[in-house]
């Protein structure tokens, strides 16, 4: 029974190193729908696949944040934010 431990190991590890070995599969975002945010929606945010870039705006701006849920499945989220971009003041 001994004997069969290093194995079962082993085996196990190698398992679980190809499964790391292989890439995401991240869902194609042009086939998600965008939904507008709204007070309480509740995200469940594993990965961020994208952000809007408003580094270079002012003032309030939409944004859309592109991102995998823990199940797994790409979701779009459309929000307003303060743009970033530095005003001289």
């Amino acid at each position: 029974m001994k004997r069969l431990i290093p194995l079962v190991l082993g085996a196990a590890v190698g398992f679980a190193g190809a499964a790391l070995a292989q890439p995401a599969q991240v869902p194609d975002a042009s086939q998600v729908q965008a939904v507008d945010y709204h007070y309480g929606l509740t995200l469940d945010v594993h990965k961020v696949i994208d952000i809007t870039d408003n580094s270079d705006k002012t003032g309030v701006v939409p944004a859309t944040i592109t991102y995998l849920d823990s199940q797994g499945r790409l979701h779009k989220v459309n929000y307003l934010e303060l743009g970033r971009a530095n005003d001289g003041n």
